[in-house]
């Protein structure tokens, strides 16, 4: 009886035996396991201030908090840039103030010369008007002091032959000679008129030439624009050196890292905190090639972390990558003389995470994978 049992247990624990290694290479079959893993994220980003340099004197983040997308992280002394950019306002409150001078400048100029020009040419054209009335009141003296003359000579020879009396004679000489006085008078009066423009055309050639003064000022004006276009764009430049002492959380993530204190002196550029964002976390296999069959995109995959015992994440295969680790190594093995140690690749595989609670999840955190194989 005893030698029955004793056979019945020696049966038994043979299947049992029997069905683990029957699992095993069914396992081993459908499944690919290693431990190879580490948590990975697609957006970790050293966040710095850019353009400008200075002294930290507030850092807002601890490592390990939570940020928001434009949440302020840390501030530099602003005071030298704030300097700079009052330097740059006043430079222009001053370019503003001399435009607007010069622009009073020549209106007024501008102004005045249009109305002296108006009132050189209303004078020049009533002169002219005159000037042509005395012409024919010139004319109308000459035609009377003609028919004088003739009146005088036929005078003289009716008083040689003694028809009229000296006094006639007399009368009508001094009616020529008054006459003459007369024309001589319009005469140099036409003349005066004659000079008169002369001097007021001249003094209009010159207020017409001053007007090349109100093109200077204009001149000055347009160098004055395009000055304060230049110092405005120095001012943006000034004001975003201003905006630059703050610096800002570029996405919503987590505090990786804090590289530096509150009173450190840094450069544009260097490090103040790494972020990493949990949504772009994924799982990074370095899979054996011998494992490598079966392994297709979109395959599904079960990983567990050392950190956390008990829990798993759900995951499928995103990508194959097309070149093993050993490839990119910093030391990458010489086989040219074609001897070296057969050893297994390891191909990188890159896991995207379906399930599980991100939160936990921590940027180099290694752990175990389990890959069904496709066939």
């Amino acid at each position: 009886m005893n030698r029955r049992i004793g056979i019945y247990f020696l049966i038994g624990i043979i299947l049992i035996f029997l069905g683990l290694f029957v699992y095993y290479i069914w396992y081993r079959h459908n499944y690919v396991t290693t431990d190879a893993i580490f948590v990975q994220a697609d957006r970790m980003i050293y966040v710095s201030f850019t353009k400008v340099n200075g002294r930290i004197i507030k850092l807002y983040k601890r490592e390990g908090e939570r940020v928001e997308e434009g949440e302020i992280l840390a501030e530099l002394e602003p005071r030298d840039y704030f300097i700079r950019l009052r330097q740059v306002e006043e430079e222009l409150g001053r370019i503003d103030a001399e435009k607007r001078s010069l622009i009073l400048n020549r209106e007024r100029l501008s102004q005045e010369l249009q109305l002296r020009l108006d009132q050189t040419r209303r004078q020049i054209e009533a002169i002219r008007n005159r000037r042509e009335a005395k012409k024919y009141q010139i004319d109308a003296v000459k035609a009377r002091l003609e028919l004088i003359r003739k009146d005088r000579e036929r005078l003289q020879r009716l008083y040689q032959e003694g028809l009229i009396s000296l006094r006639d004679l007399e009368l009508k000489e001094t009616e020529e000679r008054e006459l003459g006085d007369q024309l001589r008078g319009l005469l140099a009066e036409y003349t005066a008129m004659e000079k008169d423009i002369e001097v007021l055309e001249r003094t209009l050639q010159i207020l017409e030439n001053e007007f090349y003064a109100v093109k200077a000022l204009q001149a000055q004006v347009e160098a004055l624009r395009f000055q304060k276009g230049v110092v405005m764009e120095k001012r943006s430049e000034a004001e975003l050196f201003v905006e630059y002492t703050v610096l800002r959380s570029p996405l919503r993530g987590y505090i990786a890292k804090k590289f530096h204190s509150e009173g450190d002196v840094v450069g544009p550029g260097e490090p103040i905190y790494a972020i990493v964002d949990p949504e772009s976390f994924y799982i990074l296999v370095l899979l054996e090639e011998t494992k490598l069959s079966g392994v297709t995109k979109g395959a599904r995959a079960k990983i567990k972390l050392d950190a956390y015992p008990g829990k798993t994440w759900e995951g499928e295969v995103e990508e194959i990558l097309p070149a093993s680790s050993a490839t990119f190594a910093l030391v990458p093995r010489d086989i040219s003389a074609g001897e070296f140690t057969k050893l297994a690749q390891r191909i990188p595989v890159r896991v995207k995470i379906l399930s599980g609670d991100r939160s936990l999840l921590r940027v180099g955190l290694g752990g175990s994978i389990e890959i069904k194989r496709s066939r």
